[in-house]
C-alpha cells in the first residue's frame, strides 16, 4: 500500500466520522472519546512499527488497520447507546459491514483490503485464528497491541479527571466496590484469555487490563511502552482504593515480572 492510498483512506474515514457531527460540527462526548482513542491507537501503532523495525513500505497498511479498527463504534453507539458488544452488536463485524457498504477499501488492492478486513475482524476476539497467514497475523497483533495500549490511557484519564465515576458507558455500569471474581483472577494468573462473563465489578474490569500485560501482548516494544508508562503500578494503586483483596498484589506482581 502506498502513502497516497493511505491518505485517501484517512480522508474516507474522516468523511464518515463527520456524518455523526451535530449542526455545530461537534461529536457527542462518547463519540469524541472514540475518535480520540482511534488517533492514539494510530500513534501507538506507528511507534510499535518503528521500534519493531517494520519496512517503511509495510507501515501504511499498518496505520490504516489501526485507523479503521473501531469504525464500527460510531454507529454502534448511535444505535444502541453503548460500546458494550454483549448488549448491542460486535463492533468489529459492524465495522466490516460499514466498510463494505461504503466501499471504503475499494481503492486498495484485493489482497490489502482482505488483510485490513481480517485484522479488524479479529482485533476484539480472544485470539487470532490459527490459519491466519503470517503477514495478516502481524497486522492483527499490531492492532490488538496498539488498541490495548490506548485503552490503558483512556481508563487512566477517566480515573484522573473523575469521569469514571459518572460515565458508566466507560466501565459498563459495573459495581464500583465489588471484590474481584476468583474465576477471573485464576485465568489472569494462568495467563489464559478471560471470559468476560466473569467481569462483575470495576475491580474485575481493571484487573483484565493487568492480565493483558501478562499474556495479551505480542510485540516486545509494546511491553516496553507499558513499562515506561507505569501502567501496572497505576492500576495497583487504584485497585487498592476499590478493594483490599490480596488478588490485587498477586496479579500486579505477576504482570511486573513480565516487564522485568
Amino acid at each position: 500500500m502506498t502513502n497516497e492510498i493511505r491518505k485517501i483512506l484517512v480522508q474516507r474515514f474522516t468523511d464518515y466520522v463527520d456524518t455523526f457531527r451535530d449542526s455545530s460540527g461537534q461529536l457527542s462526548p462518547m463519540l469524541q472519546l472514540k475518535l480520540t482513542h482511534t488517533m492514539h491507537v494510530v500513534k501507538d501503532a506507528k511507534s510499535i512499527m518503528e521500534c519493531e523495525g517494520w519496512r517503511k513500505a509495510k507501515r501504511p497498511i499498518g496505520e490504516v488497520c489501526a485507523l479503521l479498527h473501531d469504525i464500527g463504534r460510531f454507529s454502534q453507539f448511535k444505535e444502541f447507546g453503548t460500546f458494550q458488544d454483549s448488549l448491542s452488536i460486535d463492533h468489529a463485524e459492524r465495522g466490516i459491514e460499514i466498510m463494505q457498504e461504503l466501499n471504503i477499501l475499494q481503492i486498495a488492492t484485493p489482497s490489502a483490503a482482505q488483510q485490513i478486513t481480517d485484522a479488524i475482524q479479529w482485533h476484539n476476539k480472544k485470539e487470532l485464528p490459527d490459519d491466519m497467514d503470517a503477514e495478516t497475523r502481524e497486522l492483527g497483533h499490531l492492532v490488538r497491541d496498539a488498541d490495548k495500549l490506548d485503552i490503558f490511557r483512556v481508563i487512566e484519564t477517566a480515573i484522573e479527571d473523575g469521569t469514571i465515576d459518572n460515565t458508566p458507558e466507560i466501565t459498563w455500569g459495573l459495581d464500583i466496590k465489588g471484590h474481584p471474581n476468583q474465576k477471573l483472577v485464576n485465568s489472569i494468573l494462568k495467563g489464559q484469555p478471560v471470559d468476560y462473563s466473569h467481569v462483575h465489578s470495576l475491580s474485575d474490569f481493571i484487573l483484565i487490563q493487568v492480565g493483558w500485560v501478562i499474556s495479551g501482548f505480542h510485540n516486545k516494544s509494546a511491553l516496553n511502552i507499558i513499562k515506561e508508562r507505569n501502567v501496572v503500578e497505576f492500576r495497583r494503586k487504584y485497585l487498592k482504593k476499590l478493594t483490599n483483596d490480596n488478588a490485587i498484589d498477586l496479579c500486579c506482581n505477576a504482570a511486573e515480572s513480565i516487564l522485568a
